[in-house]
């Protein structure tokens, strides 16, 4: 079994990533999901070619963003959505044209198929969320997953938990991906005014994998580890300095 190692993700899954899967990468706006894929973009081009399909990022940002390994970079764009005024990134090899999981699927099967492509990212699947009931949305699912599975490709989708209702939503078809990543603030930091990320690997399945949180800020377009006991001492040692004791905790 061919596995895809990311760096930043080491320490959760040692590992990597088993081709052939289809990984779920979930949380809030701003947690830094297209960040994280990415940098998983730039594991999987750095010898593979990859299928980006692009509908909440300009085509040309991630063009841009990933220009130094850009020859084995195909983008589908979903942002313009047909739009006949849009710029096209030399990158662009088709777009979608309307939110039809059909032609989704049927655009995402040729490019695999036509560029020899061993990753495929959609960033993200909410458009469909929003306009796909549950059992189709779920058919879809299946489909990326036979691909995925066909090619021994490797998969990536983000969703954006923007309500309740998707959150649940993810809840309920979070049983067709083959792993899912969770990404969060964590909300006791959040509550004393420190914005601290985490992220965790929620479910990989037959993978060894650490479940534990791992704490994060982004720097100069990485994904940087937090020491978060150190941040907790910080902040217990500054409260002691003003005559507050903390209790600890049992």
């Amino acid at each position: 079994m061919d596995f895809l190692k990311c760096q930043v993700l080491e320490d959760l899954l040692p590992t990597g990533f088993p081709f052939g899967y289809l990984v779920l990468i979930r949380g809030d706006l701003g947690m830094g999901k297209t960040l994280l894929v990415k940098l998983l973009a730039r594991s999987i081009l750095s010898n593979y070619p990859l299928v980006y399909v692009s509908f909440d990022d300009n085509p040309e940002t991630v063009s841009n963003d990933l220009k130094d390994l850009s020859n084995k970079l195909f983008i589908i764009d979903g942002f313009s959505l047909g739009d006949q005024r849009r710029t096209k990134s030399p990158n662009v090899i088709d777009a979608i044209t309307e939110l039809d999981p059909g032609q989704l699927i049927s655009k995402v099967s040729q490019a695999v198929y036509s560029r020899g492509a061993r990753g495929l990212i959609i960033d993200s699947i909410n458009d469909l969320l929003i306009n796909i009931d549950p059992r189709g949305l779920i058919a879809t699912l299946k489909q990326l997953k036979s691909l995925s599975r066909f090619y021994n490709m490797m998969t990536f989708i983000v969703a954006h938990v923007t309500t309740e209702d998707i959150g649940n939503l993810l809840n309920s078809i979070e049983y067709v991906f083959d792993g899912v990543i969770e990404m969060e603030f964590d909300e006791n930091m959040a509550n004393l005014g420190i914005p601290v990320r985490r992220m965790r690997v929620k479910r990989m399945k037959g993978v060894s994998h650490s479940m534990n949180w791992y704490y994060f800020t982004t720097a100069k377009g990485t994904i940087v580890p937090v020491d978060i006991n150190e941040i907790r001492n910080m902040l217990k040692n500054t409260l002691e300095d003003l005559g507050i004791q903390i209790q600890s905790s049992q």
